[in-house]
């Protein structure tokens, strides 16, 4: 029952906040707050009728360095606030496996693994659907010309070390690894697209009359502006930049679903090497 209400809680909370993000690129703080809230006194009911007192120290151990690591990639500039707070809602709610697939490694490792994969292709996926979307992807056609040369020699050097690596190390590994040299051709690829969009699309200049409440300056970490000082920048008039960045949130409720849907992606890889 604790594994079938923690789920749900999750999927509703997730969900909501994934929605919101990519309907008006941010979601109220009560829902992560809520979140948290939810599994402490879900847990704490659990262990009060069930005596098991790891059902609340669990979520405390895991959410709490969730939320720390959360934090840490905020106050680098890497996310915003909101997402490290969905973070660590999600080790509270799921410290320990509770109604998930068991996996050959600690399961907040699992868990973590799982969601940063899925964070990579939910990442490539937004960057090409909003690049196919601007009116400047010819501008990255052409300049991608130039650099296609460049990244056909690196990705040719790489195979031909790997190919002298594999031969005289280990043969027994030659087909898997044959898979590595078109995933760094690929890589490399929209690493120059990646740059192409942050530069082009995900930053512009506009009048401050213009700006909204969730606006980010390009020049700070991941910090959203509020009613009052987006009224206090409008009464001094002029221009500033602002990014958009890539609405991350849904990311945490499709990290979910993958996991009850497909089980642990560590334990399919393993398989397969």
């Amino acid at each position: 029952m604790l594994a079938i209400i923690s789920i749900l809680v999750g999927l509703v909370g997730f969900g909501w906040a994934g929605w919101k993000d990519l309907k008006t690129t941010e979601f109220p703080d009560w829902v992560p707050y809520s979140m948290i809230a939810a599994a402490l006194i879900l847990r704490g009911a659990f262990y009060f009728v069930e005596g098991n007192f790891s059902l609340l120290i669990n979520s405390a151990m895991i959410g709490v360095p969730f939320l720390a690591f959360g934090l840490l990639l905020y106050y680098g500039r890497q996310w915003g606030d909101g997402d490290a707070w969905l973070l660590g809602a999600m080790g509270f709610l799921f410290p320990d496996g509770l109604g998930f697939a068991a996996g050959s490694i600690p399961f907040p490792f699992m868990l973590l693994f799982n969601f940063f994969f899925v964070a990579f292709i939910y990442i490539v996926v937004y960057s090409v659907v909003i690049g196919l979307k601007s009116k400047k992807r010819k501008e990255f056609s052409r300049g991608l010309k130039k650099d296609v040369a460049r990244i056909l020699v690196v990705t040719a050097a790489f195979a031909a070390a790997l190919f002298l690596f594999v031969y005289t190390v280990a043969p027994q590994k030659f087909l898997f690894l044959l898979i590595f040299p078109p995933l760094l051709f690929f890589l490399l690829l929209f690493l120059r697209y990646g740059k192409f969009v942050e530069k082009n699309l995900f930053k512009r200049r506009i009048d401050v009359k213009d700006l909204r409440a969730g606006d980010v300056p390009a020049s700070e970490r991941w910090r959203v502006l509020g009613k009052k000082e987006i009224q206090s920048l409008q009464k001094k008039g002029g221009k500033m930049w602002i990014k958009e960045g890539v609405r991350f949130s849904p990311v945490f409720v499709l990290t979910i679903l993958l996991m009850l849907l497909y089980g642990n992606l560590w334990s399919t890889l393993l398989q397969i090497i």
